[in-house]
């Protein structure tokens, strides 16, 4: 039986100590610092990707509102002009026609029975909020997207006089947001998001 013994102990390998060596150390922190370089270097994508999504679904969800909007008063809130400029004008009507705070003191107007077209649009609900939906801007307040810019709007009249050239892409209204780019570039605009479709 001792012979059986010796043969089963000598026929595994030595289980002593094992430790990797330097360069096997080297080549795992490589990879390591590598992969983490790709991760890295990827981020601010993931998290421009992951706004575009949020201000595609805010946009969703002030077009549902407008629809409200026009359903109960016969058409969308006014807002004339052409240009990025008149585009922001839009961002506060957009405030104070679907926030329900209609004096816009930044809080919904309960006592007078103003409709809420957007939840959670007023300022009182926004001020401390992690993804803010309005914001106070020079003195007013406006409808802001994920980037932190204003949501641009322009609507006409439906019926425009004859002769009279629509300011806007679509029959009813243009809202858009210029997703973080400079909106003053023409080159930016096929990254904006918005009910339009870029030139």
């Amino acid at each position: 039986m001792n012979q059986y013994y010796l043969r089963m102990k000598s026929s595994h390998p030595s289980s002593g100590n094992h430790a990797f060596s330097m360069i096997e150390l080297m080549v795992v922190i490589g990879i390591i610092v590598i992969l983490a370089g790709i991760l890295i270097g990827s981020l601010p994508g993931i998290q421009n990707r992951v706004n575009r999504n949020r201000v595609e679904a805010f946009i969703a969800e002030l077009e549902d509102g407008l629809s409200k909007y026009q359903i109960d008063n016969g058409l969308y809130p006014l807002n004339k002009g052409t240009g990025d400029s008149a585009g922001i004008e839009g961002a506060k009507v957009l405030y104070k026609h679907l926030s329900g705070d209609f004096d816009t003191d930044g809080k919904v107007d309960f006592e007078k029975n103003e409709k809420i077209y957007v939840a959670k649009l007023d300022y009182d609900s926004n001020r401390n909020a992690k993804e803010k939906r309005s914001d106070s801007f020079g003195g007013s307040f406006i409808v802001i997207d994920s980037f932190g810019d204003p949501i641009r709007y322009l609507a006409d009249v439906p019926n425009l006089p004859k002769g009279q050239k629509r300011q806007t892409r679509n029959p009813t209204y243009d809202l858009w947001s210029v997703a973080g780019t400079d909106p003053q570039d023409p080159a930016n605009e096929a990254a904006f998001i918005g009910n339009w479709s870029a030139k």
